[in-house]
């Protein structure tokens, strides 16, 4: 199934919001704190529109951070739009998008007008990831709970109220126009 297809099948965010039951709150306080400086706006302003698919399900700790992140740039933007589709019910999916061979959750696919990918993005920043990658071992060994790793995560998440994920995301955005734009001009 094509990419357009499965954004056409997928949920709006608000058909998403109504699954998350008990981890609405939390969600809507990462929303809450993300705010987009007049800097920013003018950075998402001069990317390309786009529609963002994003991979996840409702009890996923880092989509409840990361969401409200792509949800207030998309918001900044009335010619993108978001959708969100469940990894479970999709596995087809996922497994094209597998992060160290296992389906991490959440991932933001950027699609171009064409409904061509342009970005994948995710699970979760590079500062967050390295808090994860910094403790395998110590996970693998059984020393250190993976439930205690989350929790070094989530205070990340806290403290930095979206400011890595939004970096990462428009630097990567940035440089796909960057190198959009050269292959146009050397045609």
């Amino acid at each position: 199934m094509s990419l357009n297809k499965y954004y056409e099948d997928a949920l709006t965010y608000d058909e998403y919001i109504d699954l998350l039951g008990d981890n609405l709150p939390l969600h809507q306080l990462h929303y809450k704190k993300f705010t987009i400086s007049d800097e920013w706006l003018n950075e998402i302003k001069l990317l390309n529109s786009y529609r963002v698919l994003v991979i996840t399900e409702p009890w996923c700790g880092d989509s409840l951070a990361l969401l409200p992140v792509v949800r207030k740039i998309c918001e900044a933007r009335s010619d993108w739009e978001l959708r969100i589709i469940l990894r479970d019910k999709n596995p087809e999916l996922i497994d094209q998008y597998l992060t160290n061979g296992g389906r991490a959750i959440p991932i933001f696919l950027f699609l171009d007008h064409k409904g061509d990918l342009v970005l994948k993005w995710g699970p979760r920043p590079q500062p967050a990831q390295e808090i994860f990658e910094n403790h395998r071992e110590q996970i693998n060994a059984g020393q250190i709970e993976k439930k205690e790793v989350i929790k070094k995560v989530r205070t990340f998440y806290a403290k930095n109220r979206g400011e890595a994920a939004y970096k990462e995301l428009i630097k990567n955005l940035t440089n796909y126009k960057i190198n959009e734009r050269k292959e146009i001009e050397s045609e």
